[in-house]
């Protein structure tokens, strides 16, 4: 007789380790999430035609979907543990257990279940029930189920999986991990996490001010700048993946070592547990750092457009899947942060201070509120040379022509006059580190950028501490 609870159980299991939603899943096999989610909850069962297209997808045969058989947990589940969970969990035991449970969680989900048993917050048992019935005497004894053979163990993993998804929560790990930091924009008071079921989840505080997660973004119903709509250049997602594929401004990548490299080797040195980031846009900075963090660590994204967060999202769910890493999204004013003071490690931007244009310095302020004492700030800032020498003087005439929709800022600061803004925010120090210097400028009078018009500038990487 066909299972339809374990089947469900096997498609959440084989979704999860593609690092996918249920919503991109759906979009892969063009039905919609509410589809996926029945089949994962056991109420349905795709038709023949999807269970082939699961199969191809996933790389199994359907008997070892539908049966659950030796190729599944072989091929889900791998032969070892991801090191951010064996680094956990020394020993043996504890360790066999969690390798059973490989087949039917994420590594974040992995990783988040040996978290909670290595601090001593959770413990697996099977429960058997004894029954004399002459004198009525019933007795339930506990089974540990690290002590469980080998079959047993396959038998019921399954049950244990969805009873802990359940306990745990079945929304993204990040999400529970952000909700104790959030406030409303609105009113100030604390943002708690509800409804936690995926694409159905949301954020409401105590005045019943909700935001809702969506595509796996929350949404705090921002808009960009009328007439400044950046992502539209963005067609679609194929668009988004061509962004990360092209090489870029080679000014961007000038310097004896590339301004990516210095800020990652700060980042690497400080090992921040909850990094965010301020106005991310498509990524293209943080992605560096993504891919080479190897503790666990909390990322959140924040960014005017709830469009390019979406993208973001799903790209780091399926091109660029990192386990020691959950990633959030917010679509919210960076100058005006949906969360609380003093809470975050460190914070970083990669242009994206520059790019809130007349709000730089609002954006730059919200970022030292939500650090920790002794927390860091990481960045790069574009300064002029000396603006008493000539060359400067003349890129600064010749900025000054353009429209101020262009304007990142009014004025324009060399790295002395930026390190007297750090110090005027509240920062204790800010170490600097020159990247490329200032452009020379053109000859004629005409300013030559119709685009990222900041680049005839310098630039430096700082880091300031709280």
């Amino acid at each position: 007789m066909i299972d339809r609870e374990q089947i469900g159980i096997r498609i959440a299991a084989l979704r999860k380790k593609a690092g996918m939603s249920q919503t991109a899943l759906a979009e892969r096999l063009g039905v919609s999430a509410q589809a996926v989610s029945k089949w994962e909850s056991g109420r349905n069962l795709p038709d023949i035609d999807l269970f082939c297209e699961l199969a191809w997808l996933f790389d199994m045969t359907i008997d070892s979907i539908v049966e659950g058989d030796l190729a599944f947990t072989q091929k889900s589940g791998g032969n070892k543990l991801p090191p951010s969970v064996s680094a956990l969990i020394p020993e043996a035991e504890r360790r066999r257990l969690l390798l059973s449970f490989a087949p039917y969680c994420s590594d974040t989900e992995l990783y988040n279940i040996a978290r909670e048993i290595a601090d001593g917050n959770l413990e697996l048992s099977l429960a058997a029930g004894i029954r004399r019935k002459k004198e009525m005497i019933e007795k339930t004894v506990s089974i540990p189920a690290g002590v469980l053979g080998e079959s047993t163990l396959r038998e019921t993993v399954p049950y244990f999986s969805r009873a802990l998804g359940e306990m745990m929560g079945n929304t993204e790990p990040g999400l529970r991990r952000i909700a104790g930091l959030m406030r409303c924009p609105e009113c100030g008071e604390k943002l708690l996490l509800k409804n936690v079921e995926e694409d159905k989840s949301y954020f409401e505080c105590k005045n019943k001010h909700r935001y809702y997660v969506t595509d796996g973004v929350v949404y705090f119903g921002t808009r960009e700048i009328q007439g400044d709509m950046w992502s539209l250049f963005l067609k679609n997602y194929q668009d988004y993946l061509l962004q990360h594929y092209y090489p870029g401004n080679p000014r961007y990548q000038m310097g004896t070592v590339p301004c990516l490299e210095v800020r990652w080797q700060a980042i690497r040195k400080l090992r921040p547990r909850i990094i965010l980031d301020v106005a991310c846009g498509t990524c293209n900075g943080i992605v560096y750092d993504l891919q080479r963090i190897n503790w666990p660590c909390l990322v959140i994204l924040t960014d005017l457009s709830y469009r390019v967060l979406k993208y973001n999202k799903r790209y780091f769910s399926e091109e660029k899947v990192n386990p020691y890493v959950d990633i959030v999204c917010l679509a919210c004013d960076c100058a005006r942060l949906p969360i609380e003071d003093g809470c975050i490690d460190m914070v970083v931007s990669y242009g994206g201070f520059e790019s809130m244009n007349s709000k730089m310095l609002d954006g730059f302020r919200e970022g030292y509120r939500v650090l920790k004492p002794g927390g860091h700030a990481v960045y790069d800032i574009c300064v002029v040379g000396d603006h008493n020498s000539e060359n400067t003087r003349k890129w600064e005439r010749l900025y000054s022509t353009l429209d101020q929709t262009y304007f990142t800022y009014k004025k324009l600061f060399d790295i002395e006059e930026w390190k007297e803004v750090c110090r005027q925010t509240g920062y204790l120090s800010t170490q600097t580190k020159e990247i490329y210097g200032e452009l020379p400028a053109p000859e004629d009078e005409v300013f030559p950028f119709e685009n990222e018009v900041l680049q005839w500038m310098g630039e430096y990487v700082c880091v300031s501490e709280k």
